[in-house]
C-alpha cells in the first residue's frame, strides 16, 4: 500500500508540475522511480511515456480553452517528433541504462541554461510561412528530440519548448500550450512500441497514470495563468536538479 501511495503521489506531482510546465512530467517520473523506488531506467521510461500522454489529455485542454495552442506549430513538429520517437522507443532495448542516464542528464543541463538565458518575445507566434528556414531547422531538431524522448522517457517537452521559444521566438505561454499537445501524440507513438515489446510494467503504471490524470487539470489551470519569469525559474532549478541526480547515478553504477 504505501508503494502505490507513492506512485500516485509521483503521478501527481508530475501531473502537477508537468501541466503547469508543458512538459509532459517525465522529468519527474523518470527519475522517482529509478533513484527513489529503485527501478532500472529502462522500465520506468515506457511508465513515464504512458503517463505523459495521459497527462497531455488532461493539462492541454486548459491551454486550447485559454488560447494557447499554436495549431499550425502543433502538425509541423508533432510529425517529426512522431518519427523521431519511434525510433528512440526501439533503441531502448538495445542501450545500455548507464549512457542512457548519461545523454538525459546532459540534455536537461544544456535545456536548463538555454532555457533560462532566453529572452521572453512580446508578439504572437510565427507564421510558419514566414519562418521557413528556421521551421525546417526546428522540424530537424524535433526528430533528433523525439529519438532522445522515446529513448529516455521525457515526452519531449524539454526539447520542443526551448526550440519554439529560442529558435521561433514563440512567447513562452504559447511555447508551453502547444508543447502539452505535442507531447501527448509522440507520447501515443512511443508507447504503442512499449506495449508491443510488453516493456510497460503494469504493476506500476496505473497508480502513475492516475495520479498524472489529477495533477495534469491542476497544472494545466495553473500554466495557463503562470507568470512567463516563475517558469523559466522552476524549469531551470527542476531540470538541474534532476540532471545531477541522474548524473551521480550513472556514475555509481560505472564503478
Amino acid at each position: 500500500m504505501p508503494a502505490i501511495l507513492a506512485l500516485i503521489g509521483c503521478g501527481l506531482l508530475a501531473g502537477v508540475l508537468g501541466g503547469y510546465l508543458g512538459v509532459g512530467g517525465g522529468i519527474v517520473i523518470v527519475p522517482f522511480l529509478t533513484l527513489v523506488m529503485g527501478l532500472d531506467i529502462k522500465a520506468a521510461v515506457p511508465v513515464s511515456v504512458a503517463a505523459i500522454v495521459i497527462n497531455s489529455l488532461a493539462s492541454s485542454s486548459e491551454y486550447l480553452r485559454n488560447g494557447m495552442v499554436n495549431l499550425e506549430l502543433v502538425v509541423v513538429l508533432t510529425i517529426s517528433m512522431v518519427v523521431g520517437t519511434i525510433i528512440g522507443s526501439m533503441l531502448l532495448t538495445v542501450v545500455a541504462s548507464t549512457y542512457i542516464k548519461l545523454i538525459f542528464a546532459a540534455i536537461l543541463v544544456y535545456t536548463a541554461i538555454t532555457f533560462l538565458r532566453g529572452k521572453e518575445s512580446t508578439g504572437l507566434a510565427p507564421s510558419i510561412d514566414h519562418n521557413g528556414g528556421r521551421m525546417r531547422l526546428c522540424g530537424f531538431l524535433s526528430f533528433c528530440g523525439g529519438i532522445l524522448a522515446g529513448l529516455v522517457g521525457i515526452g519531449g517537452g524539454v526539447i520542443v519548448i526551448p526550440l519554439m521559444f529560442l529558435v521561433l521566438g514563440v512567447p513562452l505561454g504559447i511555447a508551453r500550450g502547444t508543447s502539452s499537445f505535442i507531447v501527448g501524440f509522440a507520447g501515443a507513438a512511443s508507447v504503442s512500441i512499449y506495449f508491443t515489446s510488453g516493456l510497460v510494467d503494469l504493476s506500476v503504471a496505473p497508480a502513475v497514470m492516475f495520479g498524472t490524470v489529477l495533477g495534469g487539470k491542476v497544472g494545466g489551470s495553473l500554466g495557463a495563468v503562470a507568470k512567463p519569469r516563475v517558469v523559466k525559474i522552476l524549469f531551470f532549478v527542476l531540470l538541474l536538479y534532476t540532471a545531477v541526480r541522474l548524473a551521480f547515478g550513472a556514475i555509481g553504477d560505472l564503478r
